[in-house]
């Protein structure tokens, strides 16, 4: 397990860095808009289970995508224009929110089991958007804990996780709240239904 220090959202080395190690298939330990998340190429099925067994998770709780852009959101989910104007509203909003849409089908069905819809977040930070930009596939995101466990910081994951499964490397920095996303399930006439506050 390694560790690396971010120290400001236009490291561009640092970034491109993390890049090829989530082109590699690791799952990397990522400071958020949230809470500290464990996080890996949405597409890679492989590094998807470890994050599953790092978490000890049930295989039947979904997960949570990051994208860099309502355009690849519209990649891998139907958003019609009513809900595209609602989620650049609740986008730009100061509350991080993963909103609940209708997926297509193209990431592994490990992300949402058997459900229709796919949890998505446009993250508020700089450097997470700028990473996803360059990896050109959304990241998964998820709390960094034991499920059902305290949610851990760097230095308290960098003493929890000395066996495997393991992340591969936890990133140091950033600005992290203790609260994570609100959710939302956004139906195709715009309505809403709030999830988690």
């Amino acid at each position: 397990m390694d560790k690396e220090f971010l120290h400001s959202d236009d490291d561009f080395n640092l970034r491109r860095r993390l890049v090829a190690r989530l082109r590699s298939g690791e799952v990397l330990m990522l400071p958020s808009d949230t809470i500290y998340g464990l996080s890996c190429r949405a597409d890679n099925l492989r590094a998807i289970k470890k994050i599953f067994a790092i978490k000890k998770r049930d295989k039947n709780k979904p997960l949570i995508i990051l994208v860099s852009s309502l355009q690849m959101a519209r990649k891998y989910c139907f958003i019609n224009s009513k809900q595209a104007e609602i989620l650049q509203k609740t986008w730009s909003g100061s509350r991080p929110t993963s909103v609940l849409l209708k997926h297509r089908g193209i990431l592994p069905k490990e992300i949402s089991i058997s459900s229709p819809y796919l949890a998505v977040r446009l993250p508020k930070s700089d450097f997470l958007r700028k990473m996803i930009r360059v990896l050109a596939v959304p990241l998964i995101s998820t709390s960094a804990n034991l499920s059902g466990q305290k949610v851990l910081d760097g230095t308290l994951a960098w003493k929890k996780f000395k066996k495997e499964p393991r992340p591969d490397l936890i990133l140091f920095g950033g600005k992290n709240s203790k609260l994570a996303s609100k959710l939302l399930l956004l139906n195709n006439d715009g309505s809403q239904e709030v999830l988690r506050k």
